[in-house]
């Protein structure tokens, strides 16, 4: 139900980027990682994630896991290494390391890797090579659109980048190890104003591999840590800030500092696991502000008296008792169940999907299905009509087939990124879930990428922008700024629709000449970003915020955030299709547009070969 965490704070260079050795004492900084790591250990689900470098190479990451040593000893967080044995890990590292001895000095401190050794169960294989990768993405990367190098694809000149390309390769070449401290010295001069950007595409390139093979992701909002190297995250729910007003409205902030003893006793209880998940269902759904609200409410229900925590107990002098640990507990457990009923939020192990985080291929011969989400009750009408599905009087609002694929539709019949949010858990939480959720509907699009009405968009990406961060400016007022929160959608539809598999040109010939499209038009298919927020655009000016605010935006809808945040809770994969109807735009004409474009995309749906789509979209 939830996820698994890449510890990337724990890496010194990660630190060292964001200054923390200069900004903080070493109480401060040691505190900071606790608290952290301390985050982590309450929200994942099975554990946490970090290379046995990460815990030796430090002075800081040392003395925290020799304090927490729980964490090791009961494989909370797990250590991976190519090496079959400790020994082996030892020897190449020293020799991977050698020509930096006195900065790497922890891998060549026998103390340290005897802590390694005394906890041998954390420490896992591994099957990507990361040399290989990190070579591999520094040759190509800067040609990809991967975020991590925009900044070197937009602006660093032709003989910086063929430079920063080589230095890996030559690197590993002579048996060196492929940290910043190697790199660093073999670039040119030249490259000194893209240094940092280099540094984070670096630990982008590292890290993103452990992220990838662990199906982990990181925190966000660490203070004094306010980078992520555009690794996968979920920002409205594995965010430390948070999580911290969450435990603050509980009083119970001092967990923060806990030991690694009392939390891996707290796990140990339905009712703490039972709290945090019922965490995850409503930080997804509502904003700081409410979030607050609706917990602060929902703890005056319960008979525990949250406020006396900071008195009852004192972490800072000694452990909870086992006792005081089973009363808190079940206490948790209470203010789940509060929360579950005032939200009605799904509860694990009742008709929960399924998640074993294993990849899934489409099987021979097995009924697929796939779900349909839409918004407003005129697209739904559009989707019965063409499939002739049969309407039913709860939920889902239609089922049927499409060829030989089972399809059932949701459909709040309100706009926005919640309700969709709502609607897709409800669901889903009930278990049997389908190989494909779509999410499709009408856009507005952005006149400055040169999209016209009835373009069909296939999203790459979902650009959540519906969080803003509202400050004071100079002249008194108010300025927002959107705090984006990207999803990654699968790409199946489009890479079939341009392959062999899927006749477009017949579709568009089809679609033209018996939905009423205007002479000289033609449908036409886009793959892009689009942005998904809480309010329906008609203004010039909000629009060109949203445009400078995203990387190439197409378009904006309400729902798409909504959809995928509560997709990605049951690991299930999200295909986003939108027709745009408007521009955008004061005009807001809602004319013809809408029936001529959805029509047109349930006939791109009804042409799709399923097996094919889901297929790709499972890889």
């Amino acid at each position: 139900m939830r996820k698994n965490l890449f510890l990337h704070f724990l890496n010194r260079d990660t630190r060292e980027i964001v200054r923390l050795y200069e900004i903080l004492g070493s109480d401060g900084h040691a505190r900071t990682l606790r608290e952290a790591m301390n985050s982590c250990a309450m929200l994942c689900e099975d554990f946490c994630v970090a290379p046995p470098g990460f815990v030796v190479e430090d002075k800081f990451t040392f003395e925290l896991f020799e304090v927490q040593s729980a964490y090791l000893a009961q494989g909370l967080v797990r250590l991976p290494m190519r090496e079959t044995n400790l020994m082996d890990f030892a020897e190449k590292k020293r020799h991977e390391y050698s020509f930096a001895r006195n900065r790497y000095s922890g891998l060549f401190d026998d103390t340290r890797m005897n802590l390694l050794s005394s906890h041998g169960g954390a420490l896992v294989q591994r099957k990507v090579q990361i040399g290989p990768e990190i070579v591999a993405g520094f040759m190509g990367g800067v040609d990809t659109r991967l975020p991590a190098w925009k900044g070197m694809r937009d602006s660093a000149p032709r003989d910086v980048i063929e430079n920063m390309r080589a230095v890996p390769a030559r690197l590993a070449d002579l048996g060196k190890a492929l940290t910043w401290s190697s790199i660093e010295p073999n670039l040119v001069r030249a490259t000194l104003p893209y240094h940092r950007q280099i540094r984070g595409a670096l630990q982008y390139t590292y890290f993103k591999e452990y992220c990838r093979e662990f199906r982990a992701i990181v925190l966000t909002d660490i203070p004094y840590v306010p980078v992520e190297f555009h690794l996968p995250t979920d920002n409205a729910v594995y965010n430390m800030r948070k999580f911290r007003a969450f435990l603050e409205v509980m009083s119970a902030e001092k967990l923060l500092l806990a030991s690694a003893d009392t939390i891996m006793k707290f796990r140990r209880h339905p009712g703490f696991i039972e709290l945090i998940d019922a965490y995850s269902c409503l930080a997804m759904f509502f904003s700081d502000t409410n979030f607050r609200y609706q917990l602060s409410q929902s703890i005056k229900k319960t008979p525990f008296e949250w406020s006396r925590i900071p008195e009852r107990f004192d972490l800072a002098i000694s452990d909870p008792s086992d006792v005081e640990i089973i009363e808190i507990a079940s206490a948790c457990g209470e203010l789940a169940g509060v929360l579950r009923e005032d939200h009605n939020l799904p509860r694990r192990g009742h008709e929960e999907s399924p998640n074993t985080g294993k990849a899934i291929t489409v099987q021979k011969g097995r009924q697929l299905k796939i779900v349909i989400f839409v918004a407003l009750e005129e697209e739904l009408e559009v989707l019965v009509a063409h499939f002739e599905l049969k309407r039913g009087s709860g939920k889902p609002a239609a089922t049927g087939k499409i060829g030989d694929v089972d399809v059932e539709v949701l459909c709040p019949r309100t706009m926005g990124r919640v309700a969709a949010a709502i609607e897709v858990t409800r669901y889903l939480s009930k278990g049997n879930p389908p190989d494909l959720l779509f999410c499709i509907g009408l856009a507005g699009g952005f006149k400055e990428r040169n999209i016209e009405q009835g373009a069909i968009i296939c999203v790459e990406t979902v650009v959540d922008l519906a969080t803003r961060k509202v400050t004071d400016d100079e002249n008194g007022g108010a300025k927002s700024k959107f705090r984006r929160r990207d999803f990654e959608c699968t790409r199946a539809v489009y890479e079939v629709a341009k392959s062999e598999d899927f006749d477009e040109d017949v579709w568009s010939t089809y679609s033209k000449n018996n939905f009423d499209w205007p002479k000289g038009r033609t449908p036409s298919l886009w793959e892009g970003k689009i942005a998904s927020a809480d309010e329906v655009v008609a203004s010039d000016d909000h629009r060109q915020k949203m445009v400078e605010s995203g990387d190439r935006l197409l378009g904006i809808e309400m729902e798409a955030g909504g959809v995928c945040a509560a997709a990605s809770e049951f690991n299930v994969p999200v295909s986003v299709l939108r027709v745009v109807s408007d521009m955008a735009d004061p005009s807001k004409n809602d004319d013809n547009w809408r029936a001529v474009g959805m029509r047109t995309l349930a006939e791109l749906l009804k042409r799709l070969p399923y097996d094919r789509v889901i297929e790709l979209a499972k890889k």
